[in-house]
């Protein structure tokens, strides 16, 4: 399988940048995935990748060979689309045959690889319906099969998984893991949901407007993204962000916010003054639940709002927005109930106020 490299790859569409001066490296036989919001330019890039469009700038390189100008047959490349874009007039078998029918291969032989594909994927009870009759999951594996069936080295697949309800998502992530680790193949993996690219990336590169703002592994971006909006979209739920400032009074140097005040240990320098303050709402607890922590205040609760297994509690402290806190439980209490909360300073995430880009980490604040 193919080493994917990128070398400052830029698209203009009416003179604007929808991808812009990409570099990446996307190793051999592995899970790659890029996450953006909608317009973010993944779908362009991974269309650049395919082969269907070319770059105005830059260059693309298969296992070293320049392959810019070649088209996704040449490349070896497979694709599904977000919307499956299934042939509605054919059946399940007719579709994942389609790239094998025009390559004009014995009818047997696609009979063979469109079962063993099928049986693979667990479809093969389905293959006499039409895309009609098929639920969303079932379409998402006749998709992916008709990428599989070609024998490409590369899968790109767009938003795979965003059709598709809560509980399939789940079981095709998990799908996914597999398909990629069994056929060894090169996968890479377009979304818009974090969870996906946390779940399944072993590398991610989160774009935004464009430009990629920071690849590495999941735990890379997680303890240490780039800026503010890398901080606030890679993760379950948004993470919290104020106002806070260092000071320092006497010989004492302090964080302080409207809620709460901690001295500090700088084990790196930091430009005195205002900063932004980032805490995960998981890292933040409630008082009740899981004790006092370094830093405790109070607050009153407007929202219990729970999800699956799990409980956001939106309080308010006094800060401009409501502060999140992520309960691994139902949780239920009045709104306008009084309650402690509490995180660790090591969990804090301080960023510039400036440009966004984060200056330090808790732990590095405490020694």
């Amino acid at each position: 399988m193919p080493e994917i490299k990128l070398e400052n790859v830029s698209k203009l569409i009416d003179n604007k940048p929808i991808v812009d001066n990409v570099s990446l490296e996307i190793p051999n036989k592995s899970l790659f995935c890029v996450l953006g919001p909608p317009r973010s330019g993944k779908s362009m890039l991974m269309r650049l990748i395919a082969g269907l469009d070319m770059p105005d700038k830059g260059r693309i390189f298969f296992d070293g060979n320049d392959v810019t100008h070649l088209g996704p047959v040449e490349r070896k490349v497979a694709i599904a689309f977000q919307d499956f874009a299934l042939y509605p007039h054919l059946t399940a078998f007719d579709n994942i045959a389609s790239p094998l029918k025009a390559m004009k291969l014995p009818g047997d032989e696609i009979r063979r690889k469109v079962m063993d594909v099928a049986r693979y994927l667990k479809i093969e009870h389905r293959l006499t319906h039409y895309p009609s009759e098929l639920s969303g999951g079932e379409k998402q594996r006749v998709a992916i099969a008709r990428a599989l069936v070609k024998d490409a080295e590369v899968i790109l697949l767009d938003e795979p998984l965003v059709r598709l309800d809560y509980k399939i998502r789940e079981d095709m992530r998990a799908e996914l893991h597999k398909i990629q680790r069994e056929v060894g193949k090169n996968v890479i993996l377009m979304t818009s949901d974090p969870l996906d690219a946390m779940s399944l990336g072993e590398r991610i590169a989160v774009m935004r407007e464009g430009k990629v703002l920071q690849l590495g592994t999941m735990e890379e971006i997680y303890e240490r993204p780039v800026n503010i909006f890398v901080g606030r979209y890679f993760g379950v739920v948004e993470m919290n962000v104020f106002d806070g400032e260092l000071v320092k009074v006497n010989d004492t140097i302090s964080l302080k916010t409207k809620i709460f005040e901690v001295p500090i240990k700088i084990a790196r320098k930091l430009p005195r003054g205002k900063v932004k303050i980032g805490i995960r709402p998981e890292h933040i607890s409630l008082v009740e639940l899981a004790g006092k922590k370094e830093v405790n205040f109070k607050g009153k609760i407007v929202l219990t709002e729970v999800v699956g297994s799990d409980t956001i509690v939106h309080i308010d402290v006094g800060l401009e927005e409501l502060i999140r806190v992520s309960v691994p439980a139902i949780y239920r209490r009045r709104m306008g109930e009084e309650i402690g909360v509490g995180f660790n300073v090591e969990a804090l995430y301080i960023f510039s106020p400036e440009d966004g880009k984060l200056l330090a980490r808790g732990g590095d604040l405490i020694g």
